[in-house]
């Protein structure tokens, strides 16, 4: 007898009582493929095809409809035991600050993740510049910061480092020394900004402000077309920009923090702990 993973009888279950893969998926958090490979992954652990399909619905075979009967029970037991052993469900209210680019990573999955297993916890995100959360943080705004620190700043508890690397198009022309470097930046507080004009102030480098935008989509963007050269770590590198490898000053690296201001509640340790795992698979 082989074991049925309770992600695969959940996203089962949800298909069941959503009607269709599309609903699950936006239930869930999921892509449409992913839910489509659970219900495969499940349909060949028992034997059975679990759904009989047409071109506009979607229902339970007869083998569905009795896994669904012992899935639901599952899923019951499993959600009772970890009360008793964890304690009862988290709640309340967390407030939490991210600057855009965590928020559109693989984090963003974790937090959803985090949102499907604590229902009764409401979550308010707000994303800004990590200088600007810092500071909102100190003024009562926000529960948890997931941001960056300036190197050596003492802010919050370090969490994960990462080297800061020059960008460019795949098209960028090589540096002309004989002109200002045209730079693509966000505005203060913008903790890459400031590490970047010490570079380059230290280098005796000149350079200009081509593009500045607190939105890390419009950088890239400005970036990716050319028009100035920027700064991302690694994970926050798109399609269409590249590394330079030139004459350029080192950037160091970049220190990953949780800050708070308060006693943590549960729902807070929850989701600290939830933050640090996600940190390290960005």
């Amino acid at each position: 007898m082989r074991p049925l993973p309770t992600e695969l009888l959940r996203t089962f279950v949800v298909v069941a009582q959503s009607g269709g893969f599309t609903a699950a998926a936006e239930e869930l958090c999921l892509s449409q493929s992913t839910i489509s490979q659970h219900v495969r992954r499940l349909e060949d652990l028992t034997g059975s095809p679990l759904f009989e399909r047409d071109t506009r619905n979607v229902r339970l075979s007869p083998s569905g409809e009795a896994l669904q009967h012992y899935a639901l029970r599952i899923l019951q037991l499993m959600d009772e035991a970890m009360t008793a052993v964890c304690g009862p469900p988290l709640d309340g209210t967390v407030r939490l600050g991210l600057p855009e680019d965590f928020a559109s990573s693989r984090l963003a999955a974790a937090l959803a993740s985090f949102i499907r297993r604590n229902p009764a916890v409401d979550l308010a995100i707000k994303t800004g510049l990590s200088g600007d959360l810092f500071r909102e943080l100190d003024e009562g705004k926000h529960d948890l910061v997931f941001a960056k620190r300036l190197q050596g700043s003492g802010r919050g508890t370090l969490v994960r480092s990462e080297p800061l690397y020059w960008c460019g198009s795949a098209n960028t022309p090589l540096r002309d020394t004989q002109s200002p470097l045209p730079l693509a930046l966000h505005p203060p507080p913008s903790i890459t900004r400031e590490r970047i004009f010490a570079a380059l102030d230290s280098a005796k480098i000149s350079y200009r402000l081509a593009v500045v935008s607190s939105s890390v989509m419009v950088i890239q963007a400005a970036v990716e077309a050319g028009l100035g050269i920027g700064a991302f770590t690694g994970y926050a590198i798109p399609a269409g920009i590249v590394k330079l490898e030139r004459d350029l000053p080192d950037l160091g690296v970049m220190e990953y923090v949780i800050d708070r201001q308060r006693a943590p509640t549960p729902a807070m340790t929850a989701l600290e702990h939830v933050l640090i795992d996600a940190a390290g698979n960005l």
